[in-house]
């Protein structure tokens, strides 16, 4: 049946912000909307004024069907910020302006609190939980989706009712972005330095990681998608809008290696002019792995450490030691490729011994980096607790947090008795990096 439908993709980034990030997930869903459907589409991030722009395509199309794609609900890298305001702003926007139009809500930031974003939000007549490009069409039927649906939250009687997510679409498959509607070369007009394009080479994870959400989001088992699959949407968005730069959204990119190497390998098959960038794991790390993966054009290598400590590699279960993260900063050093760092601080159960370890850490890793100068940045934070992570039920097994806790507005784990070591940490390497640019060299004697 004949419909109009309005899919928007929520503001995930500060206003003003010149990096923007393609919606990948929802230019996939609308690539499958019916065409006999009326289909309109916005992405809030590329307005000067999100909320005049919601506000006219609303007053001009009158949905029938609102779907809105909450992706992030905080920005992290340290700015203790929160996207829930404009989620809530947006649902209470469609429903003032269009009464009777059925609001869908989903995305990942929905997915991990789809409870507390339906009590907060009673407007959201629907919401889906995990993945959803076998059941969109379904949602968006004008009879409304069957109640049987996996991952449906609606409401019964005044109470909600969960459908449990099912982690099956099959990744050779997955539907054509439509480049139509969310047109990737608006995004490559405005980044000037990160990859606006983002490519999925793998859903899911097994690694358990204390902190990490990423087994609830695409489930607790590494699901590849064949490595012609990926190397074909890459030469897509080449083709077809002349992007040259990519990022893989894998949790770890270089894990399991055969399938890394085989994506590897397609790349260079193609002969492709591109660049990549990816977040990579210290212990599966290989100097054949760079070179292999340098000569299909990696330009930057991100690393998610997390901990500087061993007690703190320990702590977030990163199965990790101190000296994987030695042993990958000197294959990177050696490699020369442009390397970013992520560490998070003043963990639990750390202690000022743990703390002097971590200094440490730092000072041999910005060392063992000094020579090439290719350490473009190190990023530290503190733990962003969230529900059903592994740490989160540790902390409230030991007191250390409430049971009760609201998680839904950012909390971050950050006892004020070490809240000083994240800016230690910050001093010392500003310092090093500093001096690197200018051709000086900071010993770990001078530096304190």
């Amino acid at each position: 049946m004949y419909m109009r439908i309005l899919l928007v993709q929520l503001p995930t980034s500060h206003l003003g912000a010149g990096e923007k990030v393609y919606p990948l997930g929802l230019a996939r869903l609308s690539g499958i909307v019916p065409l006999q459907t009326d289909k309109t589409t916005l992405d809030m991030n590329l307005s000067p004024d999100p909320w005049l722009a919601l506000k006219q395509r609303l007053e001009q199309m009158q949905p029938q069907v609102t779907a809105l794609s909450f992706r992030n609900l905080d920005p992290l890298a340290g700015h203790q910020g929160s996207y829930l305001t404009s989620f809530v702003t947006a649902v209470r926007l469609v429903r003032l302006i269009c009464p009777k139009c059925r609001i869908i809500a989903g995305g990942p930031a929905f997915s991990l609190f789809a409870r507390e974003l339906m009590q907060v939000c009673p407007q959201v007549d629907f919401g889906l939980v995990g993945e959803a490009e076998e059941v969109f069409a379904g949602l968006i039927d004008a009879n409304g989706p069957s109640l049987s649906t996996p991952g449906l939250v609606w409401r019964d009687n005044g109470q909600l009712r969960f459908n449990a997510p099912e982690y099956k679409p099959a990744l050779d498959k997955l539907p054509v972005p439509d480049i139509k509607s969310f047109n990737p070369r608006t995004y490559l007009e405005h980044n000037r330095y990160v990859a606006a394009i983002g490519i999925e080479g793998k859903r899911g994870c097994d690694l358990q990681c204390g902190y990490c959400v990423y087994p609830q989001i695409g489930g607790a088992r590494t699901r590849l998608r064949p490595p012609v699959s990926i190397i074909d949407e890459i030469e897509f968005f080449h083709h077809e809008t002349g992007a040259e730069l990519f990022h893989f959204t894998d949790g770890v990119v270089n894990r399991p290696a055969d399938h890394f190497e085989a994506v590897c390998l397609e790349l260079k098959r193609r002969k492709l002019k591109v660049q990549w960038s990816g977040f990579f794991r210290e212990d599966t790390l290989s100097a054949r792995q760079l070179d292999l993966a340098r000569k299909t054009g990696l330009s930057a290598v991100y690393l998610s450490g997390d901990a500087l400590s061993g007690k703190g590699l320990k702590v977030l279960n990163k199965r990790l030691i101190r000296d994987d993260l030695f042993r990958a900063a000197r294959l990177l050093a050696q490699s020369g490729l442009l390397t970013v760092c992520h560490f998070l601080v003043n963990l639990p159960g750390e202690t000022e011994d743990d703390a002097l370890q971590a200094q440490q850490t730092l000072e041999a890793i910005l060392e063992l980096h000094a020579p090439a100068g290719n350490l473009g940045a190190v990023i530290f934070n503190t733990v962003r607790l969230y529900p059903g992570a592994p740490l989160t039920r540790r902390l409230i097994r030991q007191k250390m947090i409430p049971s009760d806790i609201n998680l839904l507005y950012p909390v971050y784990f950050d006892p004020p008795e070490g809240a000083h070591r994240r800016h230690e940490l910050e001093t010392l390497c500003h310092a090093a990096t500093t001096f690197a640019y200018l051709d000086l060299r900071l010993s770990s004697e001078n530096s304190r």
